[in-house]
C-alpha cells in the first residue's frame, strides 16, 4: 500500500530535494507549463572569496629571505551547483495529466508545479475542466462512475494516481472545500473534531484543543465559542463555509483544495473567506476555482487560465491579468468571451 507522507516539517518543506528523489521519469518536460517552476533556479550566485593580500614590509625593515612573499591562497571557488541557490521544490506536481469521462476526454495531458504555501487560482468558462482537474489532485473523481486518469500526480516523492494509493490517506493530507457549506447534522464542535477522531485522536483535552485551534485559525472562534455544542446547521452561510474549512484542516493537511468556496456567500461572507485564504497559505498550499476574476487577482499568487480541457497558460498572477502571452487569456480576462 502506497503511503502520503504524514508528518510534515520545515526542513522538508522548504529544503531542495536531494539527488534522486524522485524517479527519473517524474521529471516534467521541457515544454510543459511547469517545467519553469520545477527546474529554475534563482539565479543568486556567490562570488569567489577574495585573495589574501599581504601587508607591506614596515619601514627599514629587511625581510627574511630574499623570496617575494606569496599571498595566501584564495579559497577555491564554489562548483556552479553550489553557487546557484535551487528554487525550493513545488508542494506537488502533475505531468501529462488527462481525465476522462467514458469516451470524452475532460482534461488533455497537463503539466502544472504548484509552489509550497502559495495560492493557485484555476480559471476558464464553465465546461472547461477546472473542477473536473481540481477533483482528480485528490482522487474525487474516482468516486465518478466512467471516470478514468491518465499521467501522473507527485506528491512527497508518490505517485498517487498508483492503483496502490491509500486513498484515505491521500484525502487526509489533501482537503476539500466545496462550492457550497456542507456541514454535518452534528454540533459545531462534532464537525471539527470528527476527522481527527476518526483518525485516532481519543483524548477529549487534545480533541478539545485542536477544534479551539482550528476554529481560530478560520476567524470563527469568538463567534461560536459559548455555543459549540450546537448544531453546526444554525450557522449562517458563511459561518458555514468556515467551520467546513475548520473541519478540513483539523485532519492536518499539506494542501486544501477549494471548488469555488464564495460562489454561494453574500459579499461580507466573501471577503471574510478571501482575508481567511491570505492567512491560511501560511501553513497550507491552496488550489482554488474560481469563476470570479477580481477573486482570483486579490488571493492567488499565480494563476492558471483553462479552455476546454486544455490548460492555455500558466503564470504568475499579476502578469496574467496585466500582460498574458496568449491572446486567448486576453480575451478571456478582458470579457471578450467566457
Amino acid at each position: 500500500m502506497t503511503l502520503i507522507a504524514s508528518d510534515k516539517t520545515e526542513t522538508q518543506r522548504n529544503a531542495a530535494p536531494a539527488a534522486g528523489q524522485h524517479p527519473a521519469n517524474a521529471t516534467l518536460p521541457a515544454h510543459s507549463p511547469g517545467a519553469n517552476a520545477l527546474n529554475a533556479g534563482t539565479g543568486t550566485v556567490l562570488p569567489p572569496a577574495p585573495s589574501a593580500t599581504p601587508a607591506p614590509p614596515a619601514s627599514g625593515s629587511k625581510p627574511a629571505s630574499a623570496e617575494t612573499p606569496k599571498p595566501a591562497p584564495s579559497k577555491p571557488e564554489a562548483s556552479g551547483a553550489a553557487r546557484t541557490q535551487a528554487a525550493p521544490p513545488p508542494a506537488f506536481y502533475t505531468k501529462d495529466l488527462s481525465v476522462f469521462y467514458g469516451e470524452k476526454q475532460a482534461i488533455k495531458q497537463v503539466s502544472m508545479a504548484f509552489p509550497d504555501r502559495q495560492v493557485v487560482a484555476l480559471i476558464g468558462p464553465s465546461g472547461c475542466g477546472k473542477s473536473t482537474f481540481l477533483r482528480s489532485l485528490n482522487r474525487m473523481n474516482d468516486l465518478i462512475p466512467g471516470a478514468s486518469i491518465e499521467g501522473e500526480i507527485w506528491i512527497g516523492g508518490h505517485n498517487i494516481c498508483d492503483s496502490k494509493t491509500d486513498v484515505v490517506r491521500l484525502r487526509q493530507k489533501i482537503g476539500m472545500v466545496w462550492q457550497r457549506p456542507n456541514p454535518f447534522h452534528k454540533s459545531i464542535y462534532e464537525n471539527v473534531a470528527f476527522g481527527p477522531r476518526y483518525h485516532g485522536v481519543k483524548s477529549k483535552a487534545a480533541l478539545d484543543e485542536l477544534v479551539e485551534e482550528c476554529l481560530r485559525k478560520t476567524a470563527l472562534w469568538d463567534e461560536v465559542k459559548d455555543r459549540l455544542h450546537q448544531s453546526g446547521l444554525a450557522l449562517s452561510g458563511g459561518q458555514q463555509q468556515r467551520l467546513c474549512i475548520a473541519r478540513s484542516i483539523a485532519v492536518k493537511p499539506d494542501i486544501l483544495l477549494m471548488d469555488e468556496p464564495a460562489s454561494a456567500l453574500d459579499p461580507v461572507s466573501t471577503a471574510k473567506v478571501e482575508e481567511l485564504i491570505a492567512e491560511l497559505k501560511r501553513d497550507y498550499t491552496i488550489v482554488i476555482v474560481t469563476h470570479n476574476m477580481h477573486q482570483a487577482a486579490r488571493v492567488s499568487d499565480k494563476t492558471a487560465f483553462f479552455f476546454l480541457g486544455d490548460l492555455v497558460e500558466y503564470d504568475e498572477t499579476n502578469k496574467i491579468f496585466t500582460n498574458p502571452s496568449r491572446k486567448s487569456t486576453d480575451d478571456y480576462i478582458s470579457g471578450r468571451f467566457g
